[in-house]
């Protein structure tokens, strides 16, 4: 086996380790922050989430929208069942309408496909 096939098969394996976990790639000397969707003999593929205007977003942008908007919806909850159901006190606006904070949230996904030979590097987040 030549030196390139035992390269593939290490990105191989290495890539599917790491299924369906939020991971940083670099192939072709540029960063990619994304899912590993699925691995073949020769390519894997990524999910990456992509903003309004299409451009790639960081997954600690996404991650960290979705812990603020849990977070959100707990202290909703608590403030539906607690004390504070009426909006007194401290509460300065209608409860069940928070004012918009605009946060990152992911439009959408994008799959991106990579050969495995073009794969240089490989981290979990």
């Amino acid at each position: 086996m030549d030196q390139q096939a035992t390269y593939q098969q290490q990105m191989k394996e290495m890539c599917e380790q790491h299924m369906n976990q939020a991971v940083t790639m670099q192939a072709n000397g540029m960063n990619y922050e994304g899912v590993v969707e699925m691995v073949d003999d020769n390519h894997v593929y990524m999910m990456v989430p992509v903003d309004e205007q299409g451009q790639f977003m960081s997954m600690y942008e996404v991650m960290a929208g979705m812990q603020q908007e849990q977070q959100e919806q707990q202290q909703q909850q608590q403030m539906m069942n607690g004390q504070e159901r009426y909006g007194y006190p401290y509460q300065p606006y209608y409860p069940g309408y928070y004012p918009y904070y605009p946060r990152p949230r992911p439009y959408g996904w994008r799959r991106l496909v990579f050969p495995l030979a073009a794969l240089t590097a490989l981290a979990i987040l």
